[in-house]
């Protein structure tokens, strides 16, 4: 049994071409690198398509601590992952699939940001699913993913925003 999520976030006064032009920017990720519940998150692989399509492959270490419950059944080693996205811009949606670097057995996850136009802004919708396959325990980990997930995502729309004002003046 899997895990569900939702975010969604209004960005009132970024455009959806602006959104989706900075999506993955350089200095973007480096103001990202503050967020809560990451060690490190460093690009290791881009590409555009010939499609039109954009791909991302990011190398995801998490930073926090362990609740005691987890710490005692996986070490912070076991919380790292390459974060794999692929950006359809006629669908105006990122696809990501999270692959872990070890227990790959163990856990899968999948979603997609969707970004619709606003009068002259963007709804960002972030939706997916993830899954820990270890009896008993695999719920609470799941729980606490997710809750890391929200606390990042409590911070992270104002990093954009301060960003995406910033390239819109440049």
């Amino acid at each position: 049994m899997s895990t569900t999520f939702k975010l969604e976030h209004e960005f009132p006064t970024i455009p959806v071409d602006v959104f989706e032009k900075y999506l993955n920017h350089p200095e973007l990720c480096s103001m990202l690198s503050a967020l809560p519940s990451f060690k490190s998150r460093e690009l290791v692989e881009h590409q555009e398509l010939t499609s039109g399509e954009r791909y991302w492959c990011f190398k995801v270490s998490a930073g926090g601590e362990l609740p005691p419950a987890i710490a005692k059944i996986a070490s912070p080693e076991l919380f790292s992952w390459l974060e794999k996205g692929t950006f359809n811009p006629k669908e105006h949606t990122l696809s990501f699939v999270i692959e872990p670097l070890a227990a790959k057995s163990k856990f899968e996850s999948t979603g997609k940001f969707t970004y619709t136009k606003l009068k002259k802004g963007t709804l960002r919708v972030f939706e997916g699913e993830m899954n820990v396959k270890i009896p008993f325990v695999g719920k609470l980990v799941e729980g606490f993913l997710l809750a890391e997930l929200k606390k990042n995502y409590a911070v992270e729309p104002e990093i954009q925003t301060k960003f995406h004002e910033m390239m819109m003046k440049a």
